[in-house]
């Protein structure tokens, strides 16, 4: 139960319907779900340890609200881990595990034309999981999905714009192309360009919201 509740409310602040500093009230989730406090305590300690949820004391559980100086620091190490997977992926690659990248490009796309933004959420997700994870790297692959799922409640921000989902959907087929060819500068390339649209989009959202003056 606390698996399902940590899942759920995952998905909520993905899809923006948990937005940066809710409150999260035990009660309220204990009547949601049909459980009692110390399953919704264990999911919010999940969500806690992933970064996605703070706990604050007298105050409970929020959304965690990143500042556009977290997000700027957090997205800079995810850009240099990101590109060192890039870097360090064997070539050739596979036909079979660029078939199922391109499968899951294919689930992307389609969920992007149905306005499904939880599949988008998840194909997208594991396509990325699916390409760094071909560098072989265990350490470097799991940093890689910390940083990850810190930045989760701004996915929505950019997923809000059509543009930069078409974007992003371009990008996979690009990727995709660069990893049959054994193009690995234009794979590099992809991968720096490919994380600025959530990061700007967030970034934009708070400062039209708390005011730039609130960045630290």
């Amino acid at each position: 139960m606390a698996d399902k509740i940590a899942t759920r409310l995952e998905e909520d602040i993905v899809l923006g319907r948990c937005h940066p500093r809710e409150r999260l009230v035990e009660q309220d989730l204990c009547d949601r779900f049909n459980t009692h406090r110390a399953d919704v305590r264990l999911a919010l300690f999940e969500l806690e340890k992933k970064g996605i949820v703070q706990r604050i004391p007298n105050r409970g559980a929020l959304v965690r609200d990143l500042t556009p100086k977290e997000v700027r620091e957090i997205y800079a190490v995810r850009e240099e881990l990101e590109v060192m997977a890039a870097r360090i992926l064997p070539f050739p690659v596979a036909e079979a595990e660029v078939i199922k990248l391109d499968q899951l490009q294919r689930q992307h796309s389609t969920a992007i034309d149905n306005e499904d933004m939880l599949t988008v959420f998840y194909t997208n997700l594991y396509f990325h999981q699916t390409l760094f994870g071909l560098c072989g790297n265990a350490c470097l692959i799991e940093t890689i999905r910390q940083l990850e799922q810190k930045v989760y409640g701004i996915r929505f921000y950019a997923n809000a714009f059509p543009e930069a989902l078409d974007q992003a959907r371009r990008d996979h087929l690009e990727m995709i192309k660069a990893l049959r060819a054994a193009r690995r500068d234009d794979l590099i390339a992809l991968t720096r360009s490919h994380l600025k649209p959530s990061p700007q989009a967030y970034i934009r959202a708070y400062e039209r919201r708390f005011g730039s003056s609130l960045q630290a």
